[in-house]
């Protein structure tokens, strides 16, 4: 028999279903379309209040013995998590301060290893199920020899992504990944692998940059030993090094930032200091990865140029001395900005991005850098004159505004100090 209780929660936890349109909503031009969203929102923002008036009800009643049961436990966590955490457009500040106060408030959270294995089996696997991942084998999580489906499996792999009329998926998965405790993962590495490289090998960079994230997560907890036996330290390293080839999107910035970062780090984790391997893949990282793969093609896209000069320090910094052999490269194009250009300036935040890498540069490849010296410092000295008289034109520019607004005092402005 349901209960009405149980009948509140099943048609609370329908209202927090996320639109599938929300997949595809940069792309939504209509008016009655966002128009039907935003009001879904309002609802939505309503049934979160009541969810969480309800589970404290039910809480009292857990006290007298009234417990949920793994499926509601299950079901609560996948409709909550998205609006808690995640930058979707389905959500908004005020409903994730609801639906972080919802988390805190359940008993039986952190969740427990049984709880885990039946989100990830009952709840996230069947999403991407019509999906699988051609280089992965889906019982073990282990990397195959040779793509399933043949040279071919690429291209169908990306032919009906239903997985994508599921909206906020994505956070579940990352949240999973953070509350798998590291001898836990390999319990659950056939379940939560396939999910993150379906996000990871995606070909729009919001599902990138999602699978980045989760990759991110896990390497702060997976054991080094468990992503080098079954393979998918190199099926990740390969999938990033992708991520760097995407370049004509808004999210560009954003997503080489994330990418290079996470490479650096499990290259951090599963090689060892000072080993040939090592040292290999942060030459791959910086020299085919950034210099050949970005530098290359972002001549006239400073945004991503910029976001490769963020990320730039600690590469170099894990390379040390040995970002010499790259220094013909390295140290022209961090001048470049530097330089004064009347027609094409550049901006102030890719100036310091720039100076910040050439400091590293100098501090790790001390020994190589006198050849250089003098280029260094005609650039850094150009920008700094071309600093200093732009500041003095916006001073003089200042005061001549403030004598014609205030002509009371343009003697006192106008007249020097003794």
């Amino acid at each position: 028999m349901v209960t009405s209780t149980e009948l509140s929660l099943n048609t609370l936890l329908k209202f927090l279903q996320i639109p599938a349109e929300y997949a595809r909503y940069e792309q939504i031009v209509e008016t009655e379309p966002l128009a039907a969203l935003d009001e879904w929102k309002c609802r939505t923002k309503n049934a979160l209040g009541e969810l969480a008036a309800l589970l404290k009800q039910r809480q009292a009643d857990e006290e007298k013995g009234l417990v949920f049961s793994i499926q509601e436990q299950a079901d609560l966590i996948c409709a909550v998590v998205p609006f808690a955490e995640g930058d979707g457009e389905w959500r908004s500040e005020e409903m994730a301060v609801v639906a972080r106060g919802i988390l805190e408030t359940m008993l039986f959270l952190p969740p427990s290893v049984p709880l885990l294995r039946h989100i990830l089996t009952n709840n996230i696997k069947p999403i991407f199920r019509s999906n699988p991942h051609p280089s992965l084998n889906l019982e073990t999580g282990r990397k195959l020899a040779r793509p399933a489906g043949g040279p071919m499996a690429s291209q169908d792999y990306y032919d009906s992504q239903t997985w994508k009329q599921h909206p906020g998926v994505g956070v579940v998965v990352q949240w999973c990944a953070n509350c798998i405790e590291p001898e836990v993962y390999e319990e659950l590495w056939h379940l939560i692998i396939p999910p993150t490289m379906a996000l990871l090998d995606d070909y729009e960079v919001k599902y990138k940059i999602q699978g980045i994230q989760v990759v991110s997560t896990m390497l702060e907890r997976v054991p080094a030993s468990l992503l080098k036996r079954t393979g998918i330290d190199g099926l990740i390293h390969i999938s990033l090094k992708t991520c760097l080839s995407h370049l004509q999107n808004e999210e560009t910035p954003r997503l080489l930032r994330s990418a290079i970062s996470t490479s650096l780090t499990l290259t951090q984790r599963t090689t060892d200091l000072g080993t040939s391997e090592h040292f290999n893949q942060l030459c791959a990282l910086l020299g085919e990865g950034i210099i050949s793969g970005i530098w290359t093609y972002a001549d006239d896209k400073p945004a991503a140029v910029l976001a490769t000069y963020d990320a730039l320090p600690p590469v170099l910094e894990a390379l040390g001395v040995g970002c010499s052999r790259y220094l013909n490269v390295l140290v022209p194009q961090l001048v470049h900005p530097l330089l004064p250009k009347p027609l094409v300036p550049f901006g102030p935040e890719l100036q310091i991005a720039a100076l910040r890498a050439l400091n590293v540069i100098i501090e790790q490849c001390a020994p190589r850098i006198q050849g250089w010296k003098t280029v260094i410092l005609d650039a850094v000295g150009r920008c700094w004159v071309t600093m200093y008289d732009s500041e003095r034109d916006k001073a003089a520019k200042g005061l001549e505004n403030l004598d014609r607004d205030h002509g009371e005092y343009s003697f006192f402005y106008a007249t020097p100090m003794p």
